[in-house]
């Protein structure tokens, strides 16, 4: 049973990830609610790591760069690649980031199952 407050919705793009002692890397979302996202990437990180990720896309015609920060709750290593659940700092919101509060919040569709019931870890 998938105990989220926010229905994770459809978000396939593109992201940077840094953090103080890593080199930027390139990752990709798969989806994202208010509260965090699910990142996807051939490198490893440990639970607890604080991140910042960086999106850029188009949303409403617009081009839009937006910045979350979050740390690394959930891992699922798989051997096509590693899965991440961050969970934000704060939720999303229209005044830092009005795209991508925008596209959750608009978005319309089936919650997303949750990955967690195969993970590594969570950290509550």
């Amino acid at each position: 049973m998938d105990k989220r407050r926010h229905i994770r919705v459809p978000f396939s793009g593109k992201a940077r990830l840094s953090s103080e002692d890593i080199e930027p890397t390139d990752v990709t979302i798969s989806n994202m609610s208010l509260a965090g996202l699910l990142f996807h990437t051939s490198q490893a990180f440990d639970l607890g790591k604080m991140i910042t990720i960086q999106i850029s896309g188009t949303f409403k015609e617009k081009l839009f760069k937006e910045r979350v920060v979050g740390s690394i709750v959930a891992i699922h290593r798989g051997p096509a690649g590693n899965s991440f659940g961050i969970r934000f700092l704060t939720y999303l919101c229209e005044e830092k980031e009005p795209s991508l509060f925008g596209w959750v919040d608009s978005h319309e569709g089936k919650p997303i199952p949750s990955f967690l019931r195969n993970s590594i870890g969570v950290v509550e």
